[in-house]
């Protein structure tokens, strides 16, 4: 299999992402905060073939029909890549495209089944892509990489077209009507108290608990997107329309990077906002760097996905080069480690994936413990929050994002899950008080105000 690359006239992302939107599984990876280690972004459109997964029920929709399946899907995933290798020394190349739900963990663990599934989306939802646009912010250049000539050509008039018109902006209002959570605060505060006897007992060191902020209104997707991506920007943003919903994520955190035969994780713990002035920014960013508690929850966490790339990796070759960072955001300070190894040659992807899913970050230490709890005490199965949305290359090059920071649209409804670290000395009130200082942000940039949120 060849791969065919054109530059294009550049085109604002903006411009494309307004232009496509409505294409058939249109995403878009969308690095919204550049910088030197992300200068990349990632468009694509029209898939040649589908893959959605339930449990161990399995869709493959293609050209000549639809295919239905059972049995573990990470084996057919596994099957397809194999399906349409590229050999390809660049990193982005045609593949799929798509995000793995929290909910995937039960094809890898064995977990108690005892919260809702009240959402039902897919498992898995991937897009496989003969052509995808490359945006390098840096040089402000277009590319489109193609597996085959007539998908290259064809992309290639679609995105000339969009270049030679004018774009009209539709302004799609936003109207927030009632806003409420899938707990109480009593349940909530009786959650956390539960957690800390857990902990007590020695089960968990720690687990990342969420409650799920729910909202009725009308809620545009692109104008939603439009703004979080604007009052926020970060690296590892999303948009992708499946047909029957949308993800809007506006994620910071990279869950798994693979380049070659090198992995990559980056687990973030620790937040402080960012201060109104300069003295008062610098005084949150030190309170964040000194926080023995925060630098605790990171140690945790890193160790244990040090132990995941480990199951994968080369002998030897996982290490820290990073152990704490601190990340300035347009909103918040966070903290973050890289962790890297050199994937073993019999291994590939979806053993990367079978080792290390969901991240770490956000269930908590031991992981399949801190599940276990989770699976007890959120009422709501997590589906595609703390899931991983992004992008494998049929050469076998990955990226993927936690999906923290994200809106799920179905139908009429908003949905925005929003949790914290819970360790024995937390607070249940003031964890509390996090998760709604958080939602409100969101529906305040959204154009909210206070007081309908206060019932929440």
């Amino acid at each position: 299999m060849n791969l065919f690359t054109e530059k294009l006239p550049f085109v604002p992302p903006e411009k494309l992402f307004l232009a496509l939107k409505n294409r058939r599984s249109f995403i878009w990876l969308d690095t919204a905060l550049k910088n030197i280690e992300n200068r990349y972004s990632l468009i694509a459109f029209e898939p040649f073939l589908i893959l959605k997964s339930k449990r161990d029920k399995v869709i493959i929709e293609e050209k000549a029909g639809i295919k239905n399946y059972s049995g573990d899907p990470l084996i057919y995933l596994d099957e397809l890549l194999k399906r349409y290798p590229l050999p390809s020394k660049t990193f982005f190349c045609p593949g799929a495209l798509g995000y793995f739900s929290y909910d995937l963990g039960w094809q890898i663990e064995k977990l108690p089944d005892i919260a809702i599934d009240d959402l039902d989306i897919p498992d898995i939802c991937l897009g496989f892509y003969d052509a995808v646009l490359v945006i390098d912010h840096k040089e402000k250049c277009l590319s489109i990489v193609s597996m085959d000539k007539p998908s290259l050509t064809e992309k290639k008039g679609i995105i000339k077209k969009i270049s030679d018109t004018p774009l009209e902006i539709e302004k799609s209002p936003i109207e927030i009507k009632k806003v409420s959570s899938n707990m109480s605060y009593n349940q909530y505060i009786d959650a956390i108290e539960k957690i800390k006897e857990y902990i007590a007992n020695g089960d968990v060191y720690q687990i990342n608990f969420a409650q799920r902020i729910e909202a009725e209104g009308v809620f545009p997707p692109e104008t939603i997107y439009t703004k979080i991506r604007k009052v926020n920007p970060t690296s590892f943003s999303g948009y992708f329309n499946t047909g029957d919903f949308y993800l809007l994520s506006n994620s910071p955190e990279l869950f798994l990077k693979k380049q070659g035969m090198k992995v990559y994780t980056k687990p973030m713990k620790g937040t402080r906002p960012r201060g109104k002035t300069k003295e008062e920014d610098e005084r949150y960013r030190k309170e964040l760097i000194k926080s023995i508690k925060e630098k605790a929850e990171l140690l945790m966490i890193v160790d244990m996905e040090r132990n995941d790339l480990g199951k994968v990796c080369r002998y030897g070759t996982v290490k820290v080069p990073g152990l704490r960072q601190i990340e300035r955001y347009k909103t918040v300070f966070q903290a973050t480690s890289l962790i890297e190894g050199d994937i073993r040659k019999n291994k590939g992807v979806v053993d990367l994936l079978r080792a290390s899913f969901p991240g770490g970050s956000i269930t908590g230490a031991p992981k399949v413990r801190a599940m276990e709890i989770i699976e007890e005490l959120e009422p709501h199965k997590r589906a595609f929050y703390t899931g991983s949305m992004g992008y494998i290359g049929f050469n076998g090059n990955i990226e993927l994002n936690i999906l923290i920071r994200t809106i799920l649209l179905k139908g009429k409804k908003l949905y925005y899950p929003v949790g914290g670290g819970i360790v024995w000395d937390s607070k249940p009130s003031a964890e509390y008080k996090e998760t709604l200082t958080k939602a409100k942000a969101l529906f305040l940039t959204l154009g909210g105000t206070y007081e309908n949120l206060l019932h929440i």
